[in-house]
């Protein structure tokens, strides 16, 4: 019913997105339209939660509707997961399934508490910014608690609950049947019934692989739940199954293996048996199999590190580049690399007049890597100079995204090397990188269990007693 378009905030220079109805069917739906414009904005703006994509601003312009909301500088999960399975062959983990749902539970626990409705839960709704955390987004078909009409039916088949199906009224266990479904269709790349009369028969169980673990049995236990056909059969409350969600992805995430990061020296370091390295110089002289450059959105390489690589390489990099057309901020494309001493040149969109996309472009250029079987990447800092991106913004977006591709595993990447113009840039990107790329999960802190109580000396018939003398070690 809309479009969609990723805009500048003319004041802030801020990257937002702004949703329009389309223009065919605001002339024929008239004020219609614009209502379930406004609805959708008005329940976004309602629901207060980090892992909630805000409403921005909403109104009328020369008679068409528009809503502007947060841009979220990541993917959406359907991509993610869509790029993965074709580059790698494979799905995502575990550890991440559970991440992302425990975060999209947590967001339908607030619209619930605000009393929405999303009714349209699905991976292309789930927006993952590593820096930022998932976010759950698109209101567009979301209602108020108790203002769906009987017979309405609203939703993605491939993850619409029975109750939507038949046209009756949705509750919030029409969501955990949604998250369900999106959980199963991330983990094993198909929603849990094959046909909608398996979701409307009441005897059809869902359907998944065998489990071969005691964490995948207990992922497709709570799947199953949260899937029955009778309602009342589900949680009522999301953030049932956003605990259950979050326990398992403390016990499977590998960022708290102690060996997953490592330094090597002062400017070479180790994450997932992948080297990353940082150093001043010329990045047009690396030997890597792929050169990531920040590139114009009308594909040109007259400025930067782009006209660099293009003097070395020659001008076939520039036509081949430009040869589509122009490509939208976030986008990544790749050519060859000329007569440089790299075989690929991803070109990635990542900033213009300091709206930055270096997240959305950094994920993108990972994937296209991957899909090209590229093992060792280098990349200047993407959108800091003409489009003048702050140093520090861009190493925390490039490192969590390579920090969030390489935990999630099967990336070919075994060498990448971040190329800055002089000592003082390589110093000040590469202290707000690796900050990124250890993380918090991956450093154990000791137990703090209080200072010891000099008051009153602890007896043995006390209530409680902790021995405090005891070592960080031993604790």
């Amino acid at each position: 019913m809309g479009e969609v378009w990723l805009a500048k905030h003319a004041v802030l220079c801020i990257p937002v997105v702004i949703k329009i109805v389309r223009r065919s069917l605001s002339e024929s739906l008239g004020t219609i339209a614009g209502r379930r414009m406004f609805d959708e904005a008005r329940l976004m703006a309602r629901v207060t939660s980090p892992q909630v994509v805000r409403a921005v601003d909403a109104g009328t312009l020369d008679g068409t509707p528009y809503l502007v909301q947060e841009y979220v500088d990541g993917i959406d999960m359907a991509e993610l997961d869509r790029a993965r399975r074709s580059a790698l062959g494979v799905g995502l983990p575990l550890w991440t399934v559970c991440h992302v749902m425990e975060e999209a539970c947590r967001a339908l626990h607030a619209a619930h508490q605000a009393g929405v409705i999303h009714r349209d839960m699905k991976p292309s709704n789930l927006f993952a910014a590593p820096a930022s955390g998932v976010r759950l987004g698109d209101f567009g078909i979301a209602v108020a608690r108790g203002d769906s009409l009987q017979g309405e039916v609203s939703g993605t088949l491939k993850f619409m609950a029975p109750e939507q199906l038949r046209g009756d009224p949705a509750d919030r266990t029409t969501d955990a049947y949604g998250a369900a479904a999106t959980a199963c269709d991330l983990r094993y790349g198909r929603g849990p019934f094959a046909m909608v009369s398996d979701v409307l028969d009441e005897t059809k169980e869902p359907s998944f692989p065998p489990a071969t673990n005691p964490a995948e049995a207990y992922f497709q236990h709570l799947l199953r739940r949260m899937l029955s056909k009778r309602k009342e059969d589900r949680p009522q409350d999301l953030n049932e199954p956003a605990a259950h969600f979050a326990t398992l992805y403390r016990a499977l995430h590998p960022a708290r293996e102690a060996e997953a990061f490592a330094v090597l020296s002062k400017n070479r370091f180790r994450f997932q048996g992948c080297e990353i390295v940082f150093r001043a110089g010329d990045i047009a002289d690396e030997t890597t199999a792929g050169i990531v450059t920040s590139a114009r959105y009308d594909m040109s390489m007259r400025t930067g590190v782009g006209d660099a690589l293009r003097r070395r390489g020659g001008d076939v990099i520039e036509q081949e580049a430009m040869s589509d057309g122009e490509h939208a901020l976030g986008e990544c494309i790749a050519t060859c690399g000329g007569t440089l001493l790299t075989g690929r040149v991803l070109h990635a969109v990542s900033a213009w007049d300091e709206t930055s996309c270096v997240g959305r472009a950094m994920m993108r250029a990972l994937s296209l890597a991957d899909s090209l079987a590229l093992p060792s990447l280098a990349m200047p800092a993407l959108g800091t100079g003409a489009a003048r991106v702050s140093l520090e913004m861009c190493a925390n977006a490039m490192a969590t995204a390579l920090r969030w591709r390489l935990s999630m595993g099967g990336s070919r990447f075994s060498h990448v090397v971040f190329v800055l113009a002089d000592e003082s840039k390589l110093n000040a990107f590469r202290d707000v990188a690796v900050e990124a790329l250890r993380g918090s999960d991956a450093l154990v802190a000791p137990v703090d269990l209080g200072l010891p109580n000099d008051v009153e000396p602890v007896t043995a018939d006390a209530p409680t007693c902790l021995d405090a003398s005891a070592s960080e070690t031993d604790t």
